[in-house]
């Protein structure tokens, strides 16, 4: 068991108990700091798969009555005071708060009750969602009053520091990449027979075998990967079989699409998969599309399980891609790009494998969930 820098009471803060990146990132620091024999205890908005897994990792958990993303005023104020109650029967040393609705409310609910240590991780800013100029601004404020009501801020990757451009908090703020440890993965068959049929598998044998594991929303950009799957199929020999892994509101918008595209037989969405990553080493190319990040676990992930990577060129992902050393980097708003580094990849298998090899390395050697694990902890004894 490794000594804790500093033995403190810390409450993870966060809005939604689902189990994507922000979640991930608060499960792995709580459970660490639990399995050290720290005091942790995580606040989140319902229950949910996050919860479900602290349970069974021993974190005590408590439900934010009423915290919830959308902004809605009755239960924003129920949740603000739900956070307050939680804060004085912990009465933690450290409130460590995760995402916007989370940040804001528990920064305030924090401040008055007395807090001594508040931190705020920016999971990627949301004032860089490609949304209108007067949300990007209400945003950047909400974004601002609270990384000023908090004593340290942590980013997850160099652009969110860049882009941060806040009088005042550049001094309390450190970057602290997102990071993995290695994960058990299923065996290519096993992997495809855990996802399809043997006539499904068998029909498909010879195609190029591309995945996105996402949350779909409008963020993730699926529609233009799709875009690029069907005019791939349509110029070329080698198909493309494109599995999407997630669930969202518009998950019958993308079904829509793949169908008008005549792409039924080559583009097939799985939903949510508890632990997808595990049946990474069914495919043959990763993708990432997205038009916003922080830095993401996917790409860490499928790296981590040697998969050659086709990632947009945003956020903190060019932190962890070299583009055309450890995997591609395209343009999100371009399909064309990733139509291109698709053939590109299909036609060199050695440069693919290439790839594949240093990203892993890359991942290995700078993101190592210990290390991420360590600077957060000097954080907390600050």
């Amino acid at each position: 068991m490794e000594t804790p820098i500093s033995a403190k009471k810390v409450l993870y803060v966060i809005t939604k108990s689902n189990f994507g990146g922000a979640q991930r990132y608060v499960y792995e620091l709580a459970t660490a700091l639990h399995q050290d024999g720290q005091s942790v205890a995580v606040a989140s908005g319902g229950t949910g798969e996050l919860t479900e897994r602290l349970k069974v990792a021993g974190v005590p958990t408590y439900n934010v009555a009423g915290l919830g993303r959308d902004i809605k005023a009755i239960a924003d104020i129920k949740a603000f005071f739900s956070l307050i109650s939680i804060m004085r029967s912990f009465r933690p040393d450290v409130v460590h708060l995760n995402s916007g609705k989370a940040g804001a409310l528990g920064a305030l609910a924090a401040r008055l009750v007395g807090i001594q240590k508040i931190v705020f991780t920016a999971h990627g800013w949301s004032f860089l969602e490609p949304r209108t100029r007067l949300w990007k601004t209400l945003t950047w404020l909400g974004s601002y009053l609270t990384a000023l009501c908090a004593h340290q801020v942590i980013l997850v990757s160099d652009n969110d520091y860049a882009q941060m451009h806040m009088l005042g908090v550049q001094k309390k703020a450190s970057v602290i990449h997102t990071a993995v440890s290695d994960y058990p993965r299923r065996t290519r068959e096993e992997a495809r027979l855990a996802l399809y049929s043997e006539e499904e598998v068998a029909a498909h044998l010879h195609d190029l075998w591309l995945v996105t594991n996402a949350e779909i929303n409008h963020n993730k950009n699926h529609t233009t990967a799709i875009d690029a799957v069907a005019e791939f199929n349509s110029t070329h020999s080698t198909k493309v079989f494109y599995t999407i892994i997630g669930d969202g509101d518009s998950l019958s918008n993308l079904k829509e699409q793949a169908d008008l595209r005549g792409q039924n037989e080559y583009i097939h969405f799985k939903g949510y998969r508890a632990d997808a990553r595990q049946y990474l080493l069914a495919f043959d190319i990763f993708l990432l599309p997205s038009k916003k990040e922080g830095l993401p676990y996917a790409v860490l992930e499928a790296g981590l399980a040697g998969l050659p990577v086709v990632a947009s060129n945003v956020g903190g992902i060019p932190e962890v891609i070299q583009d055309r050393v450890s995997g591609f980097l395209i343009h999100p708003d371009n399909h064309v790009s990733i139509t291109d580094a698709i053939d590109y990849l299909l036609n060199n298998p050695d440069e693919r494998n290439m790839f594949a090899v240093n990203l892993k390395e890359k991942i290995e050697a700078d993101f190592t969930l210990s290390q991420m694990i360590q600077k957060t902890k000097k954080v907390y004894a600050r």
